[in-house]
């Protein structure tokens, strides 16, 4: 692995813990910046690391505020949010280990 694909994959490890630290009322704007980090970087857009683009889909339907909050069009709570930010972050350091 080259050190940019690297540091790609440590911005993607920190946004992952930004999300998990920050308030539900500013997690949107964490959300957007990894949503476009991955979309935008073409080093993140590779088969092994497909999770990583299937995260940033799901992650159109997060929203924070029950009542508008319609799960039957499949959007979610803070308690899914964290399992999959939990799950790509596990994924990524593995990623980054090997």
């Amino acid at each position: 692995m080259n050190s940019d694909f690297i540091a790609q994959l440590k911005e993607v490890i920190a946004l992952l813990n930004k999300i998990e630290r920050t308030y539900a009322s500013e997690r949107s704007k964490t959300i957007g910046q990894l949503q476009n980090k991955i979309w935008d970087e073409p080093q993140l857009q590779n088969e092994e690391l497909y999770f990583l683009q299937e995260l940033a889909g799901d992650l159109n339907f997060y929203e924070p505020i029950e009542r508008d909050r319609d799960v039957a069009l499949g959007y979610y709570d803070d308690s899914r949010l964290s399992e999959l930010t939990e799950a790509a972050l596990k994924k990524t350091e593995s990623f980054l280990a090997a």
